[in-house]
């Protein structure tokens, strides 16, 4: 069943783009030149996540990172921030007023805008100094879980990560707050990082992150999901 997501998922990604970015064209709809830079957009039932089992909180805007790299010779770290700080400003923006599409004079914007903020070195994922990171799997683990996670002492000597499979980063935060878990200290890594491209703007099956692309390589990255759990949509340095 998870092979069959996945092949369902390359084949809106890969041929879906085609497809939408000639109904832009000929409606008018997108004209303002960065339409080449997006892939289709998931529709509602496709936007699932089958190694966590859940709906996504959003409807993420993936890039096609063979087409950044090859206009604008960035490398992955750079493109997987642009594609989540894209996100992170649209999510904003939506949740600021009642309109939900962007006009193609803003799309421009807010994709020129944010493509120059990451040129110039700005993060959204910002790694304060530590030697070894934790990172969970937000949706193997129940709620109770993840609080006796919180109150241990095993981020004594490293960061806690939280990573989710289907919640913006937004949403996970909320989360955080809700739960009353603001002092565990955790960081987050959320879908809008997720991408069908790997690290050399292949195209894969399948949504995934490479974490070397975020984490130093003298820093020690270990991976946590609850027993008998495990997802592939992280890739450990």
């Amino acid at each position: 069943m998870k092979y069959l997501n996945c092949l369902v998922l390359l084949a809106l990604i890969s041929c879906g783009s085609e497809i939408v970015k000639k109904n832009y064209d000929t409606s008018g709809y997108r004209t303002s030149g960065v339409e080449q830079f997006f892939l289709a957009e998931l529709p509602s039932w496709a936007n699932f996540s089958a190694a966590g089992g859940c709906f996504k909180t959003s409807s993420f805007h993936y890039l096609d990172f063979s087409k950044l790299k090859d206009a604008y010779q960035l490398n992955y770290p750079q493109m997987i921030e642009l594609q989540a700080q894209y996100n992170e400003r649209l999510e904003n923006y939506f949740r600021s007023t009642a309109v939900r599409f962007l006009k193609p004079v803003e799309e421009a914007s807010f994709f020129s805008n944010t493509l120059e903020q990451v040129r110039g070195g700005v993060k959204s994922f910002k790694l304060p100094q530590v030697n070894e990171v934790e990172v969970i799997w937000f949706e193997s683990f129940t709620p109770d879980e993840l609080k006796a996670l919180a109150k241990s002492e095993r981020f004594n000597e490293k960061l806690p990560i939280l990573f989710s499979s289907c919640h913006s980063k937004q949403s996970l935060n909320q989360w955080i707050m809700q739960e009353q878990l603001e002092e565990a200290g955790f960081q987050t890594i959320t879908a809008e990082w997720l991408s069908p491209f790997d690290s050399h703007a292949k195209l894969k099956a399948g949504l995934r992150l490479e974490l070397s692309g975020l984490f130093p390589k003298n820093i020690k990255v270990t991976l946590t999901t609850a027993k008998n759990k495990q997802t592939t949509e992280l890739i450990l340095p």
